[in-house]
């Protein structure tokens, strides 16, 4: 099967779409030709040019498709099956690809009752997914609910950890891009707590990294665009996370999270982690509070719950569905 993968990630996008989908890519490589196809302005700028970096430092081959003229590009893509991970995306876009391409899909975890997603299966591995409805086709396969979580092979690789009595190490992660330089205001909220170790991951995307550096100390430590994510996530007892598919990762390593919405689109997950007991949401002038909040008997809950909803297999899980999928169209031609 030819796989072309549609995905943008930069510094107002971020990198999530971009980063969930490499996992699936490098999966399906296996046994398929896999690529991308990504948007792209004039000249490049930094709206799209970490996720497109991201991509090539993987190894895969980028198709460039231009911001102006997205549907004329798209529809010359030369693939069995395309796989798309944006928001970007209206009723039009998804009817002219079922019509070029033979298999359609789609990941798309947050709210959309008005619009019709017109593909052959529909992926949102968000835990409160089920509760939503989405319009599709009598014959849309749905691949919703944790059961479908991306994680990346690091991950898998890791050994879930228990719960510390004491808190030591904290993990501050807000995402691939963090664009509004939530990182900064939290550590300035905190960083003067002196019983703890701060780690912080800095994004290949984010735009006040230089001003980051500055506060790097034996308390606070710094990590730049690293590919061993999960290592320093299990040195640490809690985490301060942006409310994306971070939170997933942590769960999956029992690390029990303090939840930080980022962007719009992290509320309903957000909302759902805390009404099961597996985050408390927060921002940076409760941290400190939410912080001594969490006992041991308190983390030891979200870290049951957390690796709980998380077993690590929903990659391979889209694998063998969307190669099924393909099977069946081929002896119904």
């Amino acid at each position: 099967m030819n796989i072309c993968i549609r995905a943008d990630g930069g510094n107002f996008i971020g990198m999530g779409h971009v980063m969930r989908t490499l996992v699936l890519a490098i999966e399906l490589s296996g046994n398929h030709t896999v690529f991308y196809a990504c948007k792209v302005d004039t000249p490049l700028t930094e709206k799209y040019k970490a996720g497109i970096n991201k991509i090539k430092k993987e190894g895969f081959v980028v198709v460039e498709i231009h911001e102006e003229t997205l549907y004329d590009d798209i529809v010359k893509i030369k693939a069995d099956c395309i796989l798309t991970d944006s928001y970007d995306v209206d009723e039009e876009y998804f009817n002219i690809l079922k019509a070029h391409f033979k298999l359609t899909g789609c990941i798309y975890d947050t709210n959309a009752t008005n619009m019709h997603f017109n593909v052959d299966f529909f992926i949102n591995p968000d835990a409160y997914a089920k509760e939503l409805k989405y319009v599709v086709n009598s014959t849309t396969k749905m691949l919703i609910g944790s059961d479908f979580v991306i994680l990346r092979e690091g991950f898998l690789k890791c050994k879930p950890k228990g719960v510390k009595e004491k808190i030591t190490n904290i993990l501050i992660t807000l995402g691939g891009s963090d664009y509004n330089n939530l990182t900064e205001k939290i550590l300035k909220s905190i960083f003067k707590l002196k019983e703890y170790t701060f780690h912080i991951i800095v994004g290949p995307a984010f735009k006040y990294k230089d001003r980051l550096f500055e506060y790097r100390s034996d308390k606070i430590k710094i990590y730049y665009d690293i590919n061993n994510m999960q290592d320093v996530m299990v040195e640490c007892d809690v985490a301060i996370s942006a409310c994306g598919t971070t939170l997933y990762e942590l769960m999956y390593c029992g690390v029990p999270i303090i939840g930080i919405i980022a962007a719009a689109n992290q509320i309903i997950e957000a909302e759902a982690m805390e009404k099961i007991g597996a985050i408390i949401i927060s921002n940076e002038l409760e941290l400190r509070q939410h912080i001594l909040q969490l006992t041991t008997n308190k983390r030891v809950k979200m870290n049951y719950i957390g690796k709980d909803l998380v077993d690590g297999m929903g990659c391979k899980r889209i694998v063998s569905i969307m190669e099924n999928l393909y099977n069946i169209k081929n002896i119904s031609r």
